[in-house]
């Protein structure tokens, strides 16, 4: 397990490893928005990392990637403790 906290929501939660961001969000009932439903067509569910690690970027994350530290929530898996907050695209 790992510690994932929200900045933006002051919430913070535990999180399987290996689970990705919006994962985290939909079991502990937080609001990222998918309006691709989780499949990596958006950037509605973007986050900032703020401090800690998640897994490496995948190649379809890419073109919505606007900053380094920008992840899509449903392609981030959690791997170790880690600082988020949302940040949808527009």
């Amino acid at each position: 397990m790992a510690r994932v906290e929200f900045a933006d929501l002051e919430r913070v939660v535990e999180a399987a490893v290996g689970s990705t961001l919006l994962e985290v969000c939909d079991a502990h009932g937080l609001p990222m928005e998918t309006a691709c439903g989780g499949f990596a067509a958006c950037n509605s569910c973007r986050v900032r990392v703020i401090a800690g690690t998640l897994s490496p970027v995948e190649d379809v994350e890419e073109p919505f990637l606007d900053a380094p530290d920008q992840r899509l929530g449903c392609q981030a898996r959690v791997v170790v403790d880690v600082t988020v907050r949302l940040d949808p695209g527009a």
